[in-house]
């Protein structure tokens, strides 16, 4: 399983500096901005997972199973599809009214996602005999419950959010002050709950639980599956950024979709290896989801605040 690790390490690390010397050569983003994230997060953060965590022991994972090269190439196509053009298709047979309101469309969006990413790629695999288990939700929260889990979760968590904080374009709304206290104790706990199904459940499924898991037996590989996997994760934002504007990341410019396709490789994917370091590590979706949901918290929470009029 090891003995491929260093060959997609190294492809990762070609695709990284090629997505970093893009953004400082044609958009003139200063290379410090990519020393915070590499360093605090892809190196910081993995170096205290992997001290604070411990392999989880015996844990069966089902062989590869005739084709499943064709299933998971198919549902990365289907995610690709739904992320640029499907999620728009399904709009036009939406009532108007479902769109136009910014709290009904955040309903609508997280159904979709629900389906798209979790249901059907879900449902095609357990007709191939795979259960909830099999992709890191094992008996409910109880696995959330260790002492060890738990301990691990606060440290990250408060990392993370010191971490969004201070350097987190998303979060200067909240830095310059511009909502009241009152806002923001509502707030906080209301979008991370929002935000444990929404991007928490929904991405870490099929990321961390599916893709990882079942690339890292394809590649033969435990690096291919986490690198590769996060490099995918970084990119799937990347519409997204490109559809919602620079606003989202803190930024006052408007920019062209390469600049988000090098933006979401050179920071979105370096939190995704720090995600399959957590879950190669202790094959707890759980964990996954909440430390996911940490992460978005802060960037997430002005828009949160201002769709439900907190």
């Amino acid at each position: 399983m090891i003995s491929n690790n260093h060959k997609y390490i190294g492809f990762a690390t070609v695709v990284y500096a090629a997505a970093l010397l893009y953004l400082h050569f044609s958009f003139q983003v200063p290379f410090s901005d990519f020393y915070k994230v590499l360093f605090i997060v892809g190196l910081g953060f993995s170096a205290l997972a992997l001290l604070l965590l411990k392999n989880s022991p015996g844990n069966y994972i089902k062989p590869i199973f005739n084709n499943e090269k064709w299933l998971l190439l198919g549902l990365i196509v289907w995610i690709a599809f739904y992320i640029t053009y499907g999620g728009s298709l399904i709009n036009r047979i939406l009532p108007p009214q479902w769109i136009n309101n910014p709290q009904a469309a955040g309903i609508v969006i997280f159904i979709k996602k629900l389906l798209v990413f979790v249901l059907l790629p879900f449902l095609l695999y357990w007709s191939a005999g795979f259960t909830l288990t099999d992709f890191g939700l094992r008996e409910g929260l109880k696995e959330f419950s260790g002492k060890n889990i738990i301990t691990a979760f606060l440290l990250l968590s408060t990392a993370i959010l010191l971490f969004q904080y201070f350097y987190g374009g998303g979060s200067k709304p909240i830095r310059s002050g511009l909502f009241s206290s009152s806002q923001l104790l509502k707030g906080l706990p209301l979008c991370y709950v929002y935000l444990i199904l929404d991007a928490g459940l929904i991405e870490e499924f099929f990321f961390r639980g599916l893709l990882q898991s079942r690339l890292s037996l394809l590649l033969k590989s435990t690096a291919g599956g986490i690198v590769c996997t996060a490099l995918i994760f970084g990119l799937v934002h990347a519409p997204g950024l490109f559809l919602r504007g620079a606003a989202s990341e803190g930024m006052e410019e408007q920019m062209p979709f390469s600049f988000w396709a090098a933006y979401t490789i050179a920071y979105m994917s370096v939190a995704g290896v720090f995600l399959g370091i957590v879950y190669q590590k202790t094959k707890n979706l759980w964990l996954c989801i909440f430390l996911h949901a940490m992460f978005d918290l802060l960037p997430n929470l002005p828009d949160f605040i201002n769709t439900w009029h907190l």
